[in-house]
């Protein structure tokens, strides 16, 4: 396996422990408990911008690569690059909601708690399409020269 794909693949169990505390979070704002808002902003703050300054642009060269071998893969990897886009939007939605929590704006729990569990549930399911079939995909297509290739390129990430 690659350094990176490997790289990637710890990226996302570090992110579904994330993700486990941040559902916790989420169920003590669900039982009316005030939990750490700060932490909670932090935590996405962390994703975001982890996600769009590292990860996603060295899986997108991954999938640029993979493109590049033949259309048919081009499905899942759209599917993925577009929810690429959709994460970082509801990540930043959910983040500005906390914050404004924080700053005592008043906000429907309801709407707030969505917010996180919306989150939550499609950042899991991105996660398992990656290692389910992209990832798998990328080791039986992707050649030791596209691996080379594409190891040089995220250096410059």
């Amino acid at each position: 396996m690659s350094q990176l794909l490997e790289r990637l693949h710890q990226d996302h169990k570090h992110l579904a422990l994330l993700l486990d505390l941040l559902e916790k979070l989420l169920d003590l704002f669900h039982e009316g408990t005030e939990p750490d808002y700060e932490l909670m902003c932090e935590m996405l703050e962390y994703m975001e911008k982890y996600a769009d300054q590292v990860h996603h642009p060295s899986e997108d060269l991954i999938f640029d690569r993979m493109r590049a071998h033949g259309n048919q893969h081009r499905t899942v990897l759209d599917v993925l690059s577009k929810q690429h886009e959709v994460l970082g939007e509801i990540n930043r939605q959910f983040r500005e909601s906390l914050e404004g929590i924080v700053h005592e704006e008043v906000l429907r729990r309801d709407e707030v708690e969505a917010q996180g569990r919306e989150l939550v549930q499609t950042l899991r399911n991105h996660l398992n399409l990656e290692e389910t079939e992209a990832f798998p995909l990328a080791r039986k297509v992707l050649t030791e020269e596209d691996w080379a290739a594409i190891e040089a390129s995220a250096a410059e990430v």
